[in-house]
């Protein structure tokens, strides 16, 4: 098993993958284009921007989030058109609304109960 730190720019950046035979960007990286079958792929940082395509608020979510509820997920498309699902921050429920623009932020995500180490990523927050 690789450790985590050895995967830190894919935790702290968007860093997904792009074919080199059929240009197909991937988040979060594949070992295999979905649109080619190529195996021909390499690292490729993601735009930061995009908008927020759906969303829903969860008031009953694991116990590692029970300090965020209600905890918003939502799907995002980046600029270049890649989807995938993450979390929405620092804005109120009245202000999440589908076609909205987005930005990624970098986060704590969780903190590890046993050694209390602290856990980073990205997210999105609704543009200003």
């Amino acid at each position: 098993m690789i450790s985590s730190w050895r995967l830190k720019n894919r935790y702290y950046q968007l860093l997904g993958c792009k074919c080199k035979d059929c240009g197909a960007k991937h988040f979060p990286p594949k070992k295999q284009c979905r649109k080619c079958d190529s195996l021909n792929l390499e690292d490729c940082e993601m735009p930061r921007k995009g908008k927020l395509i759906t969303y829903t608020f969860l008031h009953e979510p694991m116990a590692a989030f029970q300090d965020q509820i209600p905890l918003t997920l939502g799907i995002i498309e980046l600029e270049e058109g890649v989807r995938f699902p993450a979390q929405i921050v620092d804005s109120s429920q009245d202000r999440v609304k589908s076609g909205v623009n987005v930005e990624a932020v970098f986060r704590r995500i969780r903190v590890d109960g046993e050694s209390g180490q602290i856990q980073y990523g990205y997210k999105f927050r609704i543009s200003k």
